[in-house]
C-alpha cells in the first residue's frame, strides 16, 4: 500500500489532484499479440482480459480521498477495442465514472506512432485548468519519461511496479 500512501501524501499537498491510469499492463493483464493480429475485425479480445486486482483494490481506496479524481487514460488501435475497453471498465472498475474515460483511438487519428509517446502528457496538461496537480500511473517507460518532462512541477509519474510493491 505504499502507492496509496504516496498518493495520499501528494493529495495532502495540493487542493485538487487528478490521477490518470493506463489500462493495458496496468489494470488489465497485458497480452502480447503478433504484429497485425489486432484489426478492425478483432472482437472479444479485450473484454475477457483479467483485471490486475492488486492495483484495482488500491484505486478503490484512492477513490475515497476527497480531493482526487481518477481518470482512465488509454490508447486503442480501433473503435472496436475502445468499446470493449469501455465495457471492461464498467464491469471491473465501476467506481470510476464513465465521464472519466479518455480512450484515444489510432484509427480516428487521435494519435499515431510519432505522437504515441507524449499524447498522454498532452491530455493531462489539458486537465490542469481543473486541477493543480496531475499524476500518471503507467507501465511504459517512454510514456512515463515524456510525461514527466512535459508536466515539470505540475505533476509526477509512477511506474506500475510502484503500485505492486
Amino acid at each position: 500500500m505504499d502507492f496509496y500512501r504516496n498518493i495520499k501524501k501528494v493529495c495532502s499537498k495540493h487542493n485538487k489532484v487528478a490521477l490518470f491510469v493506463d489500462m493495458d499492463g496496468t489494470i488489465v493483464e497485458y497480452k502480447v499479440y503478433q504484429e497485425g493480429f489486432i484489426t478492425n475485425q478483432s472482437r472479444e479480445l479485450f473484454i475477457n482480459e483479467k483485471p490486475v486486482n492488486i492495483i484495482i483494490d488500491q484505486l478503490k481506496e484512492i477513490n475515497n480521498i476527497d480531493n482526487i479524481d481518477i481518470y482512465i487514460l488509454s490508447l486503442s488501435k480501433s473503435n472496436i477495442i475502445k468499446e470493449e475497453k469501455i465495457n471492461w471498465l464498467k464491469k471491473n472498475v465501476p467506481f470510476i465514472k464513465e465521464n472519466n474515460y479518455i480512450i484515444l483511438v489510432r484509427e480516428n487519428n487521435d494519435y499515431n506512432s510519432e505522437t504515441r509517446t507524449y499524447i498522454k502528457a498532452e491530455k493531462m496538461k489539458e486537465k490542469l485548468k481543473n486541477y493543480d496537480y496531475v499524476i500518471l500511473l503507467d507501465d511504459e517507460h517512454k510514456i512515463l519519461k515524456a510525461t514527466q518532462k512535459e508536466l515539470k512541477d505540475k505533476g509526477e509519474v509512477f511506474h506500475i511496479s510502484s503500485a505492486i510493491i
